[in-house]
């Protein structure tokens, strides 16, 4: 994300640019010959550049990034997409496409805030943006990371069907990736294919059984343990088992913050109150 930064940027290239300014300055208080006279001390600022420069890129990577996550923990972990709307535009306003793994990382979460505020529109032009980053990439891991931020929106987004066959062309290009990372991507990418045959064979006992597994687990952020939520209260609906569609509701009350499922949980909350028997979603 340093890119997006530009301030971080300017201060990277100032303290490459820094040091060895600095040491020929002093070069001569301590040799009495200018740095670059002696191919000693010219090699000295070319090492001193770099060494800076790396350093420097280093510490206001982590920086960016961690402001990024920032961002995004307003609405993984809080909850407020317009918080995250709000404070991560200008961030979302620099990132051009085609754009890289981690930039499409935080889009990809942007144009998700966006759908929870009515912004559909905004998340169809990242959508496309997305799309174009994937063809961009070099490698296919690169490829698979750009896809991995797609799946989610596509979903909401498109059809399941989409999603899948976005899972399965994740799968093949690291299908022979014996890194760390790529096993990561796959581990994702296969539990993706599985949630989304469930969905698209109507077996809601086994859907159920995956949804509760992350609405259960801390591992997970806030944010998609409330939509697991929704999706297995939909489908206790549909098997019609109310006291569980009731207990995954209230999750969804007590720890959804201001997403957009919430006023459709209170709702349907509602309608079970007045109505436990016959009322419908």
């Amino acid at each position: 994300m340093l890119l997006c930064f530009k301030r971080y940027v300017i201060a990277v290239c100032a303290i490459a640019i820094a040091l060895p300014v600095a040491a020929s300055t002093l070069w001569p208080l301590v040799t009495g010959q200018m740095m670059a006279a002696s191919l000693g001390g010219l090699i000295l600022e070319f090492v001193l550049f770099f060494a800076g420069f790396l350093i420097a890129y280093q510490i206001f990577s982590r920086r960016a990034d961690a402001v990024a996550d920032g961002y995004v923990h307003l609405y993984n972990v809080d909850c407020n997409p317009e918080a995250f709307l709000t404070h991560g535009r200008a961030l979302a306003d620099v990132v051009t496409f085609p754009c890289n793994g981690q930039c499409a990382w935080f889009m990809g979460y942007y144009a998700q805030a966006c759908l929870d505020a009515g912004r559909g529109d905004e998340a169809r032009i990242i959508e496309e943006g997305l799309r174009q980053s994937i063809a961009a990439q070099k490698r296919p891991q690169r490829q698979c990371a750009v896809i991995i931020a797609l799946i989610p929106l596509v979903e909401k987004l498109g059809t399941l069907d989409e999603a899948r066959n976005l899972a399965e062309q994740g799968l093949s290009l690291i299908s022979s990736d014996a890194s760390q990372d790529a096993a990561v991507q796959r581990q994702y990418l296969e539990s993706q294919i599985v949630v989304t045959k469930a969905r698209q064979s109507g077996d809601l006992e086994v859907l159920v059984e995956l949804d509760e597994k992350v609405v259960a687990s801390a591992a997970y952020p806030w944010r998609l343990r409330v939509e697991y939520a929704w999706d297995a209260a939909s489908a206790c609906f549909k098997l019609g088992r109310a006291d569980e569609e009731r207990r995954y509701l209230l999750f969804i009350e007590e720890h959804g913050g201001t997403l957009a499922l919430v006023p459709q949980a209170e709702k349907r909350l509602q309608a079970m109150a007045s109505s436990p028997l016959t009322s419908q979603r």
